[in-house]
């Protein structure tokens, strides 16, 4: 597994994070360093739907314009999976050192329907439950829930393929909301905020210490990237209306799933990748994974403000600073500090 991510056990722990509240107020995380010009060499432009074939009960195939081809498997009447290629790979677990898998060994659902219906200027793949409606002439994707005929996914610009990265950029409406991306410490709600899908270590506030490459919107969908890399997600703070993903991959392999609601979205979350890792109550203590029983606080002009007036900062070595306590017997600073 790459650095990104720590184990896989801890992807699915981490699930738990998406529906604790977390009493610090948002904070931006911003993406390390400048990222590189959105246009990439290989990027589809004025690429169109040639055709789309239904190749099994639960795939089709769309063709593009420059011959380079989209996988669309169903995992379920309102799951699927959106993997694209263009030198050429076909479906596969992705790469993580030491080896590990996101998905369960069985994450599939019975699929009871999957059709196919080309217009003149549209292509409509529908199940019981969803219609994805691709644009002919744009190749762009639109994801309706059938059940409540709303549109809950839109792109708004062509996928970009470059050499570092995939980007995907889809449709903010005014009244959306987004949640998810792991433990992003300070940040529970992200409109208007970019998180980075990442480990940075980190957890204090801004810090990214368990990254989860899924978010689900109060629109009615989900996103999983089905990847180890690094990646950064921009709800409209780049530019408003606009979802923008990235991961560090050159290929694209998404998990697209439809619901009404966190508790359904979630349950599709771990249809794909098992139920979280629930510790019994009794083995529930004060602070979270020993964060608060471990690092060191000095004082530092540069550092976080504390109810004394005076700013510290953390560390993880013995720096001189006033080590942390779960009840603060011995030291100033405790768990009573953060919760």
């Amino acid at each position: 597994m790459s650095k990104s991510f720590g184990y896989l056990r801890r992807l699915k722990a981490l699930s738990i994070a998406f529906i604790l509240p977390m009493t610090l107020s948002c904070l931006t995380v911003q993406a390390a360093g400048k990222e590189k010009n959105d246009i990439g060499t290989s990027q589809q432009q004025s690429v169109q739907i040639v055709s789309v074939m239904k190749i099994n009960p639960t795939t089709v195939e769309v063709l593009y314009s420059d011959n380079q081809r989209m996988t669309l498997d169903f995992y379920g009447e309102n799951i699927f999976r959106m993997f694209q290629d263009n030198a050429g790979g076909i479906l596969r677990d992705p790469e993580a050192k030491p080896e590990a898998k996101i998905l369960v060994n069985q994450p599939r659902k019975v699929v009871s329907q999957l059709n196919v219906k080309d217009d003149a200027g549209s292509i409509a793949i529908t199940t019981g439950k969803i219609k994805v409606e691709l644009n002919k002439s744009t190749a762009l994707m639109k994801v309706i829930n059938l059940e409540t005929g709303a549109t809950v996914m839109e792109e708004v610009e062509p996928i970009t393929f470059d050499k570092e990265r995939v980007i995907l950029k889809l449709k903010e409406s005014p009244e959306e909301y987004f949640y998810g991306g792991g433990v992003q410490n300070g940040c529970f709600s992200h409109k208007g905020k970019t998180v980075s899908i990442e480990s940075q270590n980190s957890w204090t506030d801004g810090g990214v210490a368990s990254p989860n490459p899924y978010y689900w919107s109060t629109n009615g969908y989900g996103l999983m990237w089905h990847t180890f890399k690094r990646g950064v997600y921009d709800f409209g703070r780049e530019e408003k209306g606009i979802v923008k993903l990235f991961h560090q991959t050159n290929y694209l392999d998404l998990f697209v799933m439809v619901n009404d609601g966190a508790v359904p979205l979630l349950n599709d979350f771990y249809q794909l990748t098992g139920n979280p890792v629930l510790i019994p109550k009794f083995g529930l203590y004060q602070g979270h994974l020993n964060a608060y029983n471990r690092d060191y606080w000095k004082e530092d002009e540069n550092g976080i403000l504390f109810e004394d007036g005076k700013r510290y900062k953390e560390s993880q070595k013995d720096n001189g600073g006033i080590k942390e306590s779960l009840n603060g017997e011995k030291t100033t600073t405790s768990s009573r500090h953060a919760l």
